[in-house]
């Protein structure tokens, strides 16, 4: 196989991973926090220290990351390290804080300054309504928030520039909206590069048959 064919192979099974892949199945509101906050408990009681960034807390296991803000855990998250990415596993917040901060995306747009990767979020199953208004406040915080769906995600790749954009693509109670995928990214070199990959990937829906040496 010739270089070119390998790099081509190379970028598509890098998008395929990151922004195609299924996420792991919701636990739904019920369980999330406590799944976490074991998790996290269970490495540091076998001696593995975070790296803390000001009230930021983060575990590197690899393929994942576990991120919390507080020292008692008041919220926290896990994620997939995908080759362009970040994937939001689960994320809980501490009951008792129900209502007060930190929020959810004051920990995404920690992560973000952190790890300067875009972050993809599920929407429907992992995605509640209250978390979908703050993604629609991150709209309108002027955050780079972007939706694609995944029968065609070259084609349907678009960012938002209204808050009240987000509602067409996205409904409780309906598996049909399963498709879409919300991705916000932290900097402008992070969403240069990843709307790169999605025209790539619109070339590719455009040209049915197309040879991978034509990729590059």
């Amino acid at each position: 196989m010739k270089l070119k064919e390998i790099k081509a192979i190379g970028s598509r099974s890098s998008f395929v991973e990151t922004w195609l892949a299924e996420m792991p199945s919701g636990l739904g509101s019920f369980g999330t926090y406590e799944t976490l906050e074991y998790s996290i408990k269970d490495f540091l009681k076998h001696g593995i220290t975070p790296t803390i960034s000001s009230q930021l807390h983060k575990i590197d296991a690899g393929d994942r990351l576990f991120y919390w803000l507080g020292s008692n855990i008041d919220i926290a998250t896990e994620l997939y390290v995908k080759p362009e990415g970040l994937v939001v596993s689960i994320t809980g917040k501490n009951p008792t804080l129900k209502g007060k901060s930190p929020f959810a995306g004051d920990l995404y747009s920690a992560i973000l300054k952190d790890s300067g990767k875009n972050v993809k979020l599920l929407s429907d199953d992992q995605l509640s309504d209250e978390g979908f208004s703050m993604w629609k406040n991150l709209v309108k915080l002027g955050s780079k928030v972007s939706v694609f769906d995944l029968k065609e995600p070259g084609k349907t790749f678009k960012t938002f520039d209204s808050p009240n954009e987000l509602d067409e693509f996205f409904k409780s109670d309906d598996s049909d909206f399963r498709r879409y995928r919300f991705v916000l990214s932290e900097n402008l070199m992070s969403f240069v590069t990843m709307r790169s990959s999605f025209r790539l990937r619109l070339l590719r829906e455009s040209t049915p048959g197309m040879a991978l040496t034509d990729y590059e």
